[in-house]
């Protein structure tokens, strides 16, 4: 039985380690983050692409094979380990897809997923589950029970089909307050109490889709945009130089032509964004929305071959 878009996912394993040996991590926010890896396991049967789906009997929903890390071990392990153990089947790993991450009770999740081809193993009834499907990616998204892996399962399907494409989310630095009264260095310059409450939201907003790496300009209200969301994906945020403040729109466009096979999350400034989507617009790409920028909102861009080749413009948070 399908499940709810909204019920949760009550639990990803019973792992209790990390990397390194720790329970878990902290957000900024003291938040405890549960660390966990699966896949999105895959076969070419008779009607082409498969992708392999489990039941868990205690939730009563669909998802992907995935669990808590062991003690020490790496993610990567973790996700050919968990295959294994729920649905029988090895393989080895290949792209990176992403991290999701959600709230359960008081404990942030984050679950690391990479594409993972099948070569051999067979499936059993075993206590976390009790069956499993072999499905067209069509019929696979209708079956999952929870939006964010039909998100993630629909970017693996892009990457099997195009490994060359890549997703990339654009967003302005949240709220800064006024440059004029900042009298330090304006590298320095923080959010404002508003800023603060946009970076939340614009981090449970990307949460649901599938994120590989973070990137940002190293002005410190850039950086502290996307540290939530960074916090709760378990990820480091890069510094980019051709995300600063004043780069010409030639040398970011160079700069997304080096973003394939990956989902990308950029943080950079109004002149940046503003000039970038001017230049492409002018250059023939056809977008969705009205050409505005405003602070906090994200621009979803679509590239091929490291071109892009269309985008949708996400407003900044109300409040």
């Amino acid at each position: 039985r399908r499940a709810a878009y909204a019920q949760q996912d009550a639990g990803v394993g019973t792992g209790t380690g990390t990397p390194g040996g720790t329970l878990a991590s902290m957000t900024s926010g003291g938040t405890r983050v549960v660390k966990a890896a699966g896949a999105v396991v895959h076969r070419t049967g008779e009607r082409g692409t498969e992708v392999l789906l489990a039941h868990r009997p205690k939730y009563d929903d669909w998802s992907l094979p995935k669990g808590g890390l062991d003690d020490g071990e790496s993610y990567e392990q973790a996700a050919v380990r968990e295959v294994e153990e729920e649905t029988g089947f090895t393989g080895e790993l290949g792209a990176h897809v992403g991290a999701v991450g959600y709230a359960v009770r008081n404990e942030q999740k984050v679950v690391h997923y990479w594409l993972l081809a099948a070569n051999g193993g067979s499936f059993a009834p075993n206590l976390e589950v009790d069956a499993v499907e072999w499905l067209p990616p069509k019929k696979a998204l209708r079956l999952l029970s929870y939006r964010r892996d039909v998100n993630v399962v629909a970017q693996a399907v892009s990457q099997l089909r195009r490994p060359k494409a890549a997703v990339v989310h654009f967003v302005r630095h949240a709220n800064a307050g006024q440059r004029s009264s900042w009298t330090k260095d304006d590298h320095l310059r923080p959010l404002s109490k508003k800023g603060l409450r946009q970076a939340r939201t614009i981090s449970r907003r990307l949460l649901e889709v599938p994120v590989a790496t973070i990137r940002s300009s190293y002005y410190e209200r850039c950086k502290a945009t996307v540290r939530p969301l960074a916090d709760a994906l378990d990820c480091e945020v890069v510094h980019e130089p051709a995300l600063a403040e004043g780069t010409p729109p030639e040398e970011v466009v160079d700069y997304l032509r080096t973003l394939r096979g990956t989902t990308a999350v950029l943080c950079s400034h109004g002149d940046v964004i503003s000039n970038l989507i001017g230049h492409l617009a002018a250059e023939g790409v056809r977008f969705e929305s009205p050409l505005q920028w405003k602070k906090g909102s994200v621009w979803t861009l679509e590239l091929r071959k490291g071109k892009v080749v269309g985008g949708k413009y996400t407003p900044p948070p109300s409040g």
